[in-house]
């Protein structure tokens, strides 16, 4: 529980920031809709890995970005 605590909180580990909650919730979402996608279809080939790891890298991407332009409002820790 810790880690999650870790992951979803700014840097002082008491204040839940939006930003890592809907970016760690996106990227699970993507992950489970591949997953679905592929137990339906039963295939899983060179390109829609290609496309997953694309999809995914921009998911991140996104992410990383709305807590770069937000790094300056994060409380300090005390």
């Amino acid at each position: 529980m810790k880690f999650a605590s870790d992951i979803l909180t700014g840097k002082d580990n008491l204040t839940y920031d939006v930003g890592r909650v809907i970016g760690v919730l996106g990227a699970l979402m993507y992950v489970a809709f591949w997953t679905v996608q592929v137990a339906v279809t039963r295939r899983f080939t060179p390109g829609d890995a290609d496309a997953y790891g694309r999809g995914l890298g921009m998911v991140l991407l996104a992410m990383a970005g709305a807590l770069a332009l937000k790094a300056r409002t994060e409380p300090d820790p005390k």
